[in-house]
């Protein structure tokens, strides 16, 4: 009998190179490719047009408050979006956001009009701020910070009768909004701002008369409300729109402010 041939071992399988005997070889993973982080988008036209929206919002609202659009005053869009350098599309939504708020009424089907306010309205407005606002102050007894208090009281101190423009209603808005806002009562902090936008709207005449009666009136709430006066900063808080009430009062009754058609 021949004798049986040897038997070859089967070569290991080529996996890109001859793999060496006894050996597993394994499979080359392959090249992970970077993943590119996507750049932030800039802004959508959406949101793009609600920006454009907000600032013709500011800056109209801001006109009619410092009564640079005068009651009554004709806003036709065209001219309007001219004036202040707007496209027309996000000044027409503006305008009917200040609508909705009061501040503007509708003068034709394409233009708006500037909310007049008459005598009877505005005294009607202080005799609820009487109420409401006196007591947001007492509501908010402890809640404002004692620095802030003192800041607010320094800014006033530092008004005089020359400051007639966004500094007196800056230093206004401050002391009369910050009581509602820190009174934890969202819907009367709400209300008072509405009230005291009405109350702008009505035109006295030479209204900077009052700057330094102010001070005093303001100064005197704030020292109540830091003293922890809560009875005392309410009174002050009512005496401060009384006195206002009798000042335009006098000017009705000089013939000095006219009632004004609403």
């Amino acid at each position: 009998m021949k004798p049986k041939a040897a038997i070859k071992p089967t070569p290991h399988a080529k996996l890109g190179k001859t793999a060496s005997p006894g050996k597993v070889s394994r499979a080359r993973k392959p090249a992970q490719v970077p993943v590119k982080r996507a750049k932030t988008a800039p802004d959508t036209p959406g949101e793009a047009s609600t920006n454009l929206t907000d600032r013709a919002y500011a800056v109209v609202r801001r006109l009619i408050l410092q009564r640079e659009l005068t009651g009554g005053e004709v806003l036709v869009e065209g001219r309007l979006a001219e004036r202040l350098q707007m496209s027309r599309t996000p000044l027409r939504e503006a305008l009917l956001r200040l609508e909705g708020e009061g501040l503007l009424v509708r003068a034709n089907a394409r233009s708006y009009a500037v909310r007049r306010i008459t005598a009877s309205h505005y005294f009607q407005c202080l005799q609820v701020r009487e109420r409401l606002e006196s007591q947001a102050v007492s509501l908010s007894m402890g809640h404002v910070p004692a620095d802030l208090v003192q800041r607010l009281r320094d800014d006033i101190l530092s008004l005089d009768s020359s400051q007639q423009g966004s500094s007196h209603w800056h230093a206004d808005d401050e002391i009369h909004g910050m009581f509602a806002r820190a009174s934890g009562n969202a819907m009367l902090a709400e209300t008072i701002a509405h009230l005291r936008v009405l109350c702008r709207l009505f035109e006295v005449v030479d209204p900077f008369n009052r700057i330094e009666e102010d001070r005093a009136e303001h100064l005197a709430i704030l020292d109540a409300y830091i003293a922890g006066n809560e009875k005392a900063a309410e009174q002050a808080v009512v005496t401060h729109l009384r006195n206002l009430a009798r000042y335009t009062l006098s000017r009705l009754s000089n013939g000095l402010v006219t009632e004004l058609p609403q």
